[in-house]
């Protein structure tokens, strides 16, 4: 065991000094930074790119990396985060997650997806434990980490500048009269959790690799590190990490065979999820503080008007397959992405809950209808069955969602989608432990031959009568409540209505309509892990967030994501995947700015209308103009 125990605290000391950013940048700011370990790849990339292809001495390229690059990227996420004080959560999730999404695709689209290997930089001799060598790099990298936490600690508690780090968080008005900056208090905890982070992604490169996806989410296991210290606590952030790596490693030791050989990656979102069922919620930093949902307030169509748009919107999609040709495979993609967008959208636009393991309900809708109709069971009913039996996951999901919401409810509901990846999907419930992919014969009866043109029209029916039933929803009175969660569930809670049935009601729904989404991806085509993976539910989120520009109904929403996830690509077919994370990043991160400040902009707006008015008002030319029209006026009206 001594072998893993070393290199647990080896590995650990990093979660704990990337943790130890997390935690000052959340502190300072209260915006929880999910494109932490994309910063720490980016960075690693950039070491890599400076001291093994530019040969940049590596004392050098690490300064430019940490001091730099964390300065310049501190600077951008301060500027941007600036205005989400009063945002929405699910707003800020969202432009953390597109910062996300456009570091990955960014750095995706320039290495092409080749793993590389980082050339050790520091010395690889040392000396013996009971055996076991434990090299001079190993102690570098822990004595870098404790220095940096027992730094941080110290300039927090000492200098004046941390001590207003400190004091910003409890109010940024108070400092800013003490004559320090508020603005330039946030850009410095934001450079400092930018440099702990590139440190941390540079020294787990030498034992992880190079590889985009992997390293990332390396980081993001910092996240456990985060909850041991109550996401607020530097030293016990880095206890945590401590903690985290060395159960991570043991666990490594223990669980060597399928299905549970890779549950030590899956350790620190254990973590972070039993810390945060455990732990009171009055421990924990509130962060985000705003009210506001973000339920459209857009005049809603008539029912007349409304049954006319959809009866042309149908006519429309019934002669699809006979004008898109062989384009249709991407229609039907988008038949089956449709349902798993409206799932979650009833979530985000409707109940205002946050939801990062869609993917996951989906998967276990597809593995389910697999199984199932795998054994004679007729294909609707199979349908059915797989949409049902994803509720009681959801239900599960639920229970977090009753007591935490906004960053809290997100991270636990990322963290559950990957720990399904790491043990649930390689067991014989889902996938399987081999790399086989799953699939359902298509229904092949009475009108249905099993082509493409009799699927899309199963898949059209399953879409219509989701719209059917997600319209009677927003109508009944259980959407009035939904709504009315979303803007203040206190309210709710004091007119004597049980909010947390509610949320579990809502939770199963849309758990329900992913596992039928997921039932309809398999019906097309065999599907394995790669379908549903972790980073996708993150994708679902943006690309849904980037069609609330035009409103934040359930349907329209809906299905502008899903044309522009499945359809768009099938016809740009230079728009390559990495391409395409790279766009829905940046696209995310406007959307989200956009949200974030609607009523800003509409009161600038209204107020330059006002002035532009009150411009013309004074205006003698103007001023004569209106008098001619007055006469005019009067003149008609008397005749």
């Amino acid at each position: 065991m001594l072998p893993f125990v070393i290199g647990g605290l080896v590995t650990g000391s990093l979660y704990g000094l990337s943790g130890l950013g997390l935690v000052l940048t959340y502190r300072t700011s209260g915006v929880f930074n999910f494109a932490h370990g994309a910063i720490a790849a980016a960075a690693a990339f950039l070491f890599y790119a400076l001291h093994d292809q530019h040969n940049v001495p590596w004392p050098i390229a690490a300064l430019l990396v940490v001091v730099v690059f964390s300065v310049g990227v501190g600077s951008v996420m301060e500027w941007l985060t600036r205005t989400l004080s009063d945002a929405p959560a699910a707003v800020v999730v969202v432009v953390t997650v597109g910062l996300f999404l456009l570091l990955d695709g960014a750095l995706s689209v320039n290495v092409h997806d080749v793993v590389r290997d980082l050339p050790p930089f520091l010395p690889q001799s040392g000396f013996t434990v009971a055996d076991y060598l434990v090299s001079w790099e190993d102690v570098i990298i822990a004595v870098t980490a404790l220095v940096g936490a027992v730094s941080l600690y110290a300039f927090l508690r000492t200098a004046r500048l941390g001590v207003a780090m400190r004091a910003v968080v409890d109010n940024a008005t108070l400092v800013r009269l003490t004559g320090e900056p508020p603005a330039t208090i946030r850009r410095t905890a934001w450079s400092i959790g930018c440099g702990f982070a590139a440190i941390s992604g540079i020294l787990l490169a030498r034992s992880q690799g190079l590889d985009v996806t992997q390293l990332t989410f390396l980081v993001v296991q910092a996240f456990g590190a985060c909850a041991i210290g109550r996401f607020a606590s530097l030293p016990m952030t880095y206890v945590g990490g401590l903690v985290v790596g060395v159960i991570a490693a043991l666990t490594q030791d223990w669980f060597t065979t399928p299905p549970f050989s890779q549950l030590a990656d899956a350790v620190p979102f254990l973590v972070l999820i039993a810390v945060l069922l455990v732990v009171p919620l009055r421990l924990l930093p509130r962060g985000n503080l705003a009210f506001r949902g973000l339920v459209s307030n857009a005049a809603q169509l008539s029912r007349r008007s409304g049954g006319a748009i959809t009866a042309v919107l149908g006519l429309a999609l019934v002669f699809v397959p006979h004008a898109v040709g062989s384009r249709l495979p991407e229609w039907i993609s988008a038949e089956s992405s449709f349902v798993i967008f409206a799932s979650l959208a009833l979530l985000i636009w409707t109940s205002g809950q946050i939801s990062l393991c869609q993917m996951s309900f989906a998967a276990l809708g597809a593995t389910t209808m697999a199984h199932v109709a795998g054994h004679g069971v007729p294909w609707p009913l199979a349908l059915l069955i797989a949409g049902l039996l994803t509720v009681p996951v959801g239900a599960l999901v639920a229970i977090p969602a009753i007591r935490l919401s906004g960053v809290y409810l997100a991270l636990v509901t990322l963290g559950f989608g990957i720990v399904m990846e790491f043990v649930i999907y390689p067991t014989f419930l889902m996938f399987g432990s081999g790399t086989t992919a799953l699939s359902v014969n298509r229904p092949a009866a009475g009108p249905f031959t099993g082509s493409d043109e009799s699927t899309y029209y199963l898949a059209l029916i399953v879409v219509a009568i989701v719209c059917v039933a997600l319209v009677a929803i927003q109508r009944s009175r259980f959407g009035r409540l939904l709504r009315a969660m979303s803007e203040s569930p206190m309210m709710l809670a004091t007119l004597g209505l049980n909010v947390n049935v509610t949320r579990l009601m809502v939770f199963c729904l849309s758990a329900f309509f992913a596992g039928i989404g997921g039932a309809l991806v398999i019906t097309q085509f065999p599907v394995g892990t790669t379908a549903f993976m972790p980073i996708q539910s993150l994708i679902l989120v943006a690309v849904l967030a980037i069609c609330a520009i035009v409103g934040t109904r359930p349907l329209l929403t809906s299905a502008l994501a899903a044309l522009l996830i499945e359809v768009l690509p099938g016809y740009v077919t230079s728009f390559s995947t990495d391409y395409q994370t790279l766009f829905f990043g940046i696209a995310a991160v406007l959307s989200g700015l956009v949200l974030a400040n609607r009523d800003r902009l509409s009161a600038a707006l209204r107020a330059q209308g006002i002035a532009k008015g009150d411009r013309l008002a004074h205006s003698p030319v103007a001023h004569r103009t209106a008098t001619a029209a007055a006469d005019s006026f009067v003149s008609v009206v008397s005749r």
